[in-house]
């Protein structure tokens, strides 16, 4: 009676009820939605209170199950609104929730227990520590992100079965080029927070590579644009389409579909697709469908890419050309002829439009041009021609951007839904005498694995039949008809003699009744007990009774903190007064070919040597010298990189500073003793997600998204050491793709090289690479807080953060000296003016007077 126990899970998305009804009826196993609250979707149609509750019931009634996303960031003045919607969640049976915010984790821990909990991409949980993390603090599953190669998944999984923790993977649909949970870009551009769910999607915009060298403070000297090079979509990924590899994906818990923002015939097209293929992986018949694969490009596509998973690099992920959907491109216009007003178009490809089709012409620097094709097709010499009242130019491209006959099948597809399409929900019958009445015993299993029974009886009873019985094969008939529902029955036991009667609209009666007592039960067997639901609702009462704690300002002065990837920045930091250093060797074992390249035992040797000298410069300083791991740390790195912590904190490194919390883990079990600073890439936004990992870190820095009233609201404790972003271009963006890919001087190099992306507005983006050949993406124009120093002190900040990665030592001087000066009561308008001079695009206050990011 289980059902897919040995393959993954579809999980479909619905953006909206229409697209809902079509995931199920395409087949999904479970659907991902959103409310109107904390969902990281915010401008897909979502579901109010009501129409989530009628939804879950519907799909529990077909034993799917419903997973609701609550993976936004809060603030602390929205934790008392989160906690009733937690509670609302769980008493209307939503099977799990989705969350990023390690407040909302913490939170959803203490006051529904019992709802599971899965760990979003948001979270950026990218290795086995992150998930060994995940299976302690009561997460039951982690959706990866998606730049894992399939290796590594592989070895991840293989650790997290043992931890009873499911490993989700994305499978088909749009992909960001920041690993999520980690971009800014659209916040520091315009104020519209990824982590907020109101993504602009600045990756589908036009830039322009910029080749040049930097100056005395590291700002770019833009010699000329790249040979041949236009304004392209470099940040705009591919669509990822894994169903070629599907069979390399079955150990995983489930496959994840996107689209909450696409149509319900996307939705109904690649979600069959997928249903489908999986069927035929359970089965060992799958193998690859090129001509199924079209449907789902004939949907949407923006190119298809097989993604990091499995190993696309450069021009094999991203799609330059345009951001958005490409159709399927058949050809090319040669002329247009006016006089019977036909587009003229050779050099064809295979599949050709047919009637009822969508085309469109398309070509940069043109607006595109569409037309539906009436009539049937007919080649001619090489050549077609197509009926287009518009005139259409030379060299427009020629694409299919509808297939008539794949909008026919999604309509098909999503028609069936009230008639019980999609996954049918198998019913065991028994059938027996309970004294003079026939009974019926059903059995299933319900959406979350649990058995559930029910029982019908006649309401007349059997007789002895006078002429002719009702038969074992009637009542088998009868039973099983279960038509346009959504339910398959089987009769797993008979007992009954065949010599008795009862007519046959009492027999489809008790038929139509047990399946409706079956949809009721599928429903109930998802919904809390009254006392369980009591239980939680008076947590929730003692939580909103809570004390808020008021802010303390420290008594002790702040200390600032600068972020270096160089021994110049180092000195020059130094030089103007800096108390911690975060340093972080940016050198790789590199596979590219770009960079320099060392062994891995040549890699140790040099980070040892550089932290070596860190530590003697700013010895009998009084500065505090941490290693800075990179935000995404991969297991390579960590198997180099922590044996060598040892000889580190023997060199006199005080300890480590790490952005996710699986890795701190993997630390603290090498080196128990060695003291661990969070960064702002744990995405800590309010009070109880700094409690929820407080205690293993000496050190926490904030999100750089929080504003001024966010901070004042957070209440920092002064035995609290918390960090605030007050200076520099903020990392925007971490991303596994290499924008010098091929093409263009590695970032990491000296002289002319790639240095910065510049969009059409002519802001120039600072482009370089961590120590994990991560390309890192900073803000057009540097964060300077030096005048609102006393309102971050006042509530409770501990320690001032400078971003200096990138730039030089001269500049690195300035910026600390400015700071120590403004803490000593310095003239604040001067130093702006001096910080400005030499700033990156000018300063500005970024989320911190603008309310924050939304």
């Amino acid at each position: 009676m289980e059902r897919h126990v040995n393959i993954p899970e579809l999980l479909a998305p619905a953006g909206s009820r229409e697209a809902f009804e079509a995931a199920i009826a395409a087949g999904a196993d479970a659907v991902y939605l959103s409310g109107t609250r904390f969902g990281a979707r915010a401008y897909a149609a979502n579901f109010e209170d009501m129409a989530l509750q009628t939804a879950i019931q519907d799909a529990h009634s077909r034993g799917i199950r419903v997973y609701v996303t609550v993976n936004t960031l809060v603030s602390d003045e929205e934790l008392k609104k989160v906690a009733e919607y937690l509670i609302f969640l769980y008493t209307i049976g939503v099977d799990a929730i989705l969350v990023q915010d390690h407040g909302v984790l913490s939170l959803a821990r203490y006051l529904v227990p019992a709802l599971p909990l899965h760990a979003s991409t948001q979270m950026t949980i990218h290795s086995v520590e992150g998930v060994r993390y995940a299976a302690e603090h009561g997460i039951s599953r982690v959706v990866l992100a998606r730049e894992l190669p399939i290796d590594e998944v592989r070895e991840i999984n293989s650790v997290a079965k043992g931890l009873n923790v499911g490993i989700e993977l994305f499978a088909h649909g749009a992909l960001c080029m920041g690993y999520s949970g980690q971009c800014l870009l659209s916040s520091v551009i315009g104020g519209r927070s990824g982590n907020r769910g109101t993504c602009a999607q600045p990756c589908r915009r036009k830039y322009m590579p910029v080749i040049g060298v930097i100056d005395r403070y590291g700002r770019v000297i833009q010699q000329k644009k790249a040979e041949d090079e236009e304004w392209r979509y470099l940040l705009s990924p591919q669509d990822l389409a894994t169903y070629e590899h599907l069979s390399e994906m079955r150990d995983s818990a489930a496959l994840k579909i996107e689209g909450r923002m696409k149509s319900p015939e996307y939705v109904a097209i690649v979600t069959s697709l997928y249903r489908k293929a999986l069927d035929l992986v359970l089965e060992g018949r799958f193998t690859p469908d090129p001509e199924a694969l079209l449907s789902a490009a004939f949907a949407f596509n923006r190119g298809f890419t097989q993604g990091h998973l499995f190993g696309a690099k450069g021009q094999e992920f991203v799609s330059e050309d345009r951001p958005d959907n490409q159709g399927i491109r058949f050809g090319t216009v040669l002329w247009y002829d006016r006089v019977r007003s036909e587009a003229v178009i050779g050099d064809l490809s295979s599949p050709l439009p047919e009637r009822g089709d969508g085309i469109v012409f398309s070509k940069e620097g043109e607006e595109d041009v569409g037309c539906e094709i009436r009539s049937k097709i007919r080649v001619d010499g090489g050549r077609i021609r197509v009926k287009i009242a518009h005139t259409v130019k030379n060299g427009m491209e020629a694409s299919i951007n509808k297939r008539g006959s794949v909008e026919q099948a999604a309509s098909t597809i999503i028609s069936s839904y009230p008639r019980g399409g999609g996954r049918k929900v198998p019913i065991a019958l028994s059938v027996s005498m309970d004294e003079e009445h026939l009974k019926i015993d059903g059995r299933l299993t319900g959406p979350r694995g649990d058995l559930i029974t029910v029982t019908a009886r006649s309401v007349s009873p059997m007789v002895e039949a006078k002429t002719r019985p009702l038969t074992v094969e009637v009542i088998t008939d009868l039973l099983t008809r279960t038509g346009e529902t959504h339910f398959e029955a089987v009769i797993e036991e008979m007992q009954y003699p065949g010599t008795l009667f009862l007519p046959i609209q009492e027999i489809t009666g008790l038929r139509r009744e047990i399946l409706s007592d079956a949809a009721t039960a599928l429903i109930r067997s998802c919904e809390p007990e009254p006392e369980e639901a009591a239980t939680a609702e008076e947590r929730l009462r003692v939580y909103l009774k809570r004390d808020q704690h008021s802010a303390e300002r420290r008594s002790d002065p702040p200390s600032i903190a600068v972020y270096a990837d160089s021994i110049e920045q180092v000195k020059g930091a130094i030089a103007g007064g800096c108390d911690r250093i975060y340093y972080e060797p940016t050198y790789a074992v590199a596979t590219c070919g770009r960079r320099a390249r060392y062994t891995w035992d040549e890699w140790q040797q040099k980070v040892l040597a550089d932290l070596a000298e860190v530590y003697s410069l700013s010895h009998g300083k009084n500065i505090l010298c941490f290693w800075k791991f990179p935000e995404i740390t991969r297991r390579q790195f960590l198997d180099h990189a922590l044996p060598l912590l040892k000889d580190a904190a023997s060199i006199g490194i005080a300890g480590v500073m790490v952005g996710g919390v699986g890795v701190a883990e993997a630390v603290r079990q090498h080196v128990p003793e060695m003291a661990i600073a969070g960064s702002s890439a744990l995405n800590s936004t309010n009070h109880a997600a700094l409690e929820e990992i407080g205690a293993t870190f000496v050190s926490s820095a904030l999100s750089k998204e929080i504003s001024r009233a966010e901070l004042q609201g957070i209440s920092i404790r002064g035995s609290e050491m918390i960090e605030f972003f007050v200076q520099g271009s903020v990392p925007a963006m971490i991303t596994n793709h290499c924008l010098a890919y091929g093409r263009h001087p590695c970032p990491s190099g000296e002289g002319r090289r790639l240095v910065a992306i510049m969009d059409q507005t002519g802001r120039s983006f600072p482009v370089r690479v961590d120590g994990e050949c991560q390309t890192i993406i900073g803000n057009a124009v540097e964060t300077c807080l030096i005048d609102h120093l006393p309102e971050i002190l006042d509530s409770g900040v501990a320690i001032l953060g400078i971003e200096l990665r990138g730039r030089t030592e001269e500049y690195a001087s300035i910026i600390c000296r400015a700071y120590r000066s403004a803490l000593s009561g310095g003239d604040i308008d001067t130093l702006k003016d001096e910080i400005r001079s030499v700033s990156w695009g000018g300063i500005t206050t970024g989320p911190f007077l603008s309310g924050g990011a939304r």
